[in-house]
């Protein structure tokens, strides 16, 4: 889709609708691959949009349309600033909307609360008037930060990538607010906001108790941390399956990164870019004397041959793609226009090529739920579809005359005959092979109302007995046509061999797949989900309905 003016991010909201942001504020809508005139909203009269400020991230809640939730991330510009430089200090805000429940596409007026930045007013603003001055934003005259503000000194490095992980958290980027000086620090700083992934409750913006600094306050700053260390983790991605994050941290002069990180993980800004050490003592000399103590990145690049600035991207969950890319990361350079692939073997080797190139402004690489890849582009205003058509070719669209005549030029790598033959037999053992002739149980409840999975494990009737329960000779309810209706099938599977196992799930409305590693069911975790209605044995209407790879034995 093209005709975007300063798109920024995007996020899908079920299979067929796709928010967008633009810089200026506006977020717009595209349904069923038409870019609606109607916006979902215009906060172009809060944002400050001056050099990279701006609206800059978005996600919808995973169970949208029935939990009607939209978050955006900006730079705020309170009404007391009117009159003052837009370049001097502002800051920032993460702000959750209500669709309308006659329309999803737009919002419901009055339905905005703020989640983060509840303290991003006016009052705290260092230097209205001059970027990067002291004092410094959202902190006191002794230096103490105040509790939920997020500021940004200079026109960069903003609150920015919004993702929801499988956990059901919001995790949330914020750069550290400013060019490369000494305010850059606080990316250190566990009681700052700045310089951080945070991971919060998408209800009320609070911070978890399982995060890495809970101090008991869930309100408290270092209570929302979870990843700290970072000049501007602009776009990144949750392993589907691990949930670690890959991180793409834009750098400073010389290096780019994308980083591998667990909750509490210091990746060393501004102490280090890259893995070169940066003199900021003494706040910086303990990780200088033991750099250990910092996670570096699992990929580095420099600033030669046209690269610099890293755009994380995400992964391919979906199944248009050849088996090679399955489970892969892409990701992207602004500066290069290009999207790498990076491919894992079986023992978690990474293999880096480039896929595609042309791609003048690229902001954002994800994954989608049809199955291609979705890029888009600040500088074409389009948004790119990637999808394979077989023969090994990629073909890129767009809605959009002008954008599809710029569209990007994807490079597949042929893939080693030995790496997809090892997935697809592995894939085949688990789907044709077994050959089991034991039984599972299948439970069903009656009178539950709802759609959603969540409707059925919280309802009363689901606490008590089921309605009625069967022996199933495979993993396979009947076919039922019904309402208000509900049904679980559990028990324990045996491989017939040892090796890696995928599984697909099919639902209507809604289903989870859940697996333990073990015989203990308080070890499941959600492997493979259908969000909405697919037919029968419709494997492929969302990428979520199929598992990584999963060894067992």
């Amino acid at each position: 889709t093209g005709g975007l003016k300063l798109p920024t991010s995007f996020a899908f909201a079920g299979a067929d609708r796709i928010f967008v942001t633009l810089k200026n504020g506006v977020v717009r809508v595209i349904d069923q691959g038409e870019l609606l005139n109607e916006p979902f909203i215009d906060i172009s009269g809060e944002v400050n949009d001056v050099g990279q400020r701006g609206l800059l991230g978005i996600v919808a809640h995973p169970n949208f349309p029935n939990t009607p939730y939209v978050y955006l991330s900006y730079v705020y510009d309170p009404p007391e600033a009117l009159g003052h430089n837009p370049e001097g200090a502002r800051v920032s805000r993460l702000l959750r909307l209500s669709a309308s429940p006659s329309d999803p596409n737009v919002h419901l007026p009055g339905s905005g609360v703020i989640l983060l930045g509840k303290n991003s007013t006016f009052a705290y603003i260092g230097d209205p008037d001059r970027p990067e001055k002291n004092p410094l934003s959202c902190e006191t005259g002794d230096g103490t930060y105040i509790p939920d503000c997020i500021a940004n000194e200079g026109h960069v490095h903003a609150l920015a990538h919004l993702a929801f992980g499988r956990d059901g958290a919001l995790y949330v980027a914020s750069g550290d607010g400013l060019n490369y000086n000494y305010g850059s620090l606080r990316a250190q700083a566990v009681d700052s906001l700045l310089g951080k992934i945070l991971r919060i409750n998408p209800l009320d913006g609070s911070g978890y108790s399982t995060n890495p600094f809970y101090d008991g306050n869930p309100q408290s700053n270092r209570s929302k941390v979870y990843i700290y260390g970072m000049k501007h983790p602009y776009r990144f991605a949750i392993h589907p399956t691990t949930g670690e994050l890959f991180i793409g941290d834009v750098g400073n002069l010389k290096w780019e990164e994308i980083n591998r990180a667990r909750a509490g993980a210091n990746l060393g800004w501004p102490c280090f870019e890259g893995e070169n050490p940066n003199a900021f003592d003494p706040v910086c000399k303990p990780l200088l004397d033991n750099p250990s103590a910092v996670t570096f990145g699992f990929h580095t690049y420099s600033h030669e041959n046209g690269w610099g600035a890293v755009i994380g991207g995400d992964f391919y969950t979906g199944r248009n793609f050849p088996p090679y890319y399955r489970g892969a990361y892409f990701y992207g350079d602004f500066n290069k226009g290009s999207i790498q692939s990076v491919v894992f073997n079986a023992n978690q080797v990474p293999t880096f090529a480039d896929f595609a190139t042309g791609i003048p402004g690229l902001v954002q690489v994800s994954s989608g739920p049809d199955g291609a890849l979705y890029v888009l582009s600040v500088v074409t205003g389009t948004l790119y579809r990637i999808r394979y058509v077989g023969s090994n070719t990629f073909k890129p669209s767009s809605s959009s005359t002008d954008g599809a005549s710029n569209a990007p030029t994807p490079t597949p790598q042929p893939a080693p005959s030995d790496e997809v033959s090892d997935e697809e037999t592995a894939a085949q053992t688990a789907s044709y092979t077994g050959g089991g002739s034991g039984k599972i149980l299948r439970e069903w409840w009656n009178g539950v109302s709802g759609k959603r999975v969540a409707d059925l494990v919280n309802s009363d009737t689901y606490a008590g007995k089921p309605a009625g329960q069967e022996m199933l000779s495979k993993l396979d309810a009947p076919r039922l046509v019904g309402a208000d209706y509900g049904t679980r099938i559990r028990g324990y599977l045996y491989p017939p061999v040892t090796g890696l196992y995928r599984f697909w799930i099919a639902a209507d409305d809604s289903g989870e797949l859940w697996l333990s590693s073990d015989e203990s069911p308080d070890n499941k975790r959600l492997i493979a989900s259908a969000p909405e209605w697919t037919h029968a044995q419709q494997w492929d209407r969302f990428g979520s309905q199929q598992s990584e790879l999963i060894s067992l034995r």
